[in-house]
């Protein structure tokens, strides 16, 4: 998925559980009316998709793979009660022997049986990856999720008027890896290897390596275009 801004010539791709209800809010606040305004599905990265953001100044935002699994745990399972959403996903719920709101251990343990259960579900605990591609050299710029003061400061200068992004969507029990079982974090650990091996292998409590993926720039240069 792809939003941009056509008279400010931004793109965005957003990434569930990674700031999006945030920066939705104010990224959609700068288009100047609903035509100005241009949003493909929300679906894993395509060439479509990077041919509609050619020109724009591209920027994204990441999370630790493991805070966010939990982020969308919490909020998805606990707030929102995703497993019960619809009569199909209740029915679908029971006829698969799952607990509509699993405590944390029991939910990764089931994973995967719950990912494709249900719809919601696979949208919020779809791999970044999927929402960015592999290529991370396509974009001017990728933000860590705790640096979302610096894409307000750089969304502002090109705007020409102060942006802000408030946090929200944070509902649900707090949870870290370290309230999770030995076993469950590694079974954590291995739901979310496809993104620790794209973006690294950052500490639980944040911050980005300088690590080259795959001939991309490197996390500690993530402001420079790889044809720079």
């Amino acid at each position: 998925m792809v939003e941009i801004v056509r008279s400010l010539g931004l793109a965005w791709v957003p990434v569930r559980k990674v700031g999006t209800t945030s920066i939705r809010d104010a990224f959609r606040g700068l288009a100047s009316g609903p035509g100005d305004l241009r949003l493909t599905a929300d679906r894993s990265m395509t060439p479509d998709i990077r041919w509609r953001a050619r020109g724009c100044w591209r920027f994204a935002v990441v999370r630790d793979p493991a805070a966010r699994f939990l982020s969308a745990y919490r909020n998805r399972i606990h707030h929102h009660g995703d497993m019960e959403a619809t009569r199909t996903h209740r029915a679908l719920t029971r006829a698969l022997g799952l607990a509509a709101r699993p405590e944390i251990d029991e939910f990764i343990d089931r994973f995967w049986r719950y990912y494709w259960a249900n719809d919601i579900l696979r949208r919020h605990f779809r791999p970044q990856i999927a929402y960015l591609g592999r290529d991370l050299g396509w974009y001017d710029r990728v933000y860590r999720l705790d640096e979302m003061a610096a894409l307000a400061a750089d969304l502002s200068a090109r705007a020409g008027r102060e942006v802000e992004i408030a946090r929200l969507q944070a509902e649900g029990p707090r949870l870290t890896p370290g309230d999770l079982t030995t076993r469950s974090r590694a079974r954590l650990e291995a739901i979310v290897a496809a993104d620790r091996a794209a973006l690294g292998d950052p500490a639980f409590a944040g911050g980005l390596p300088a690590a080259d993926l795959a001939g991309q720039p490197a996390f500690g240069r993530v402001g420079v275009r790889a044809d720079a």
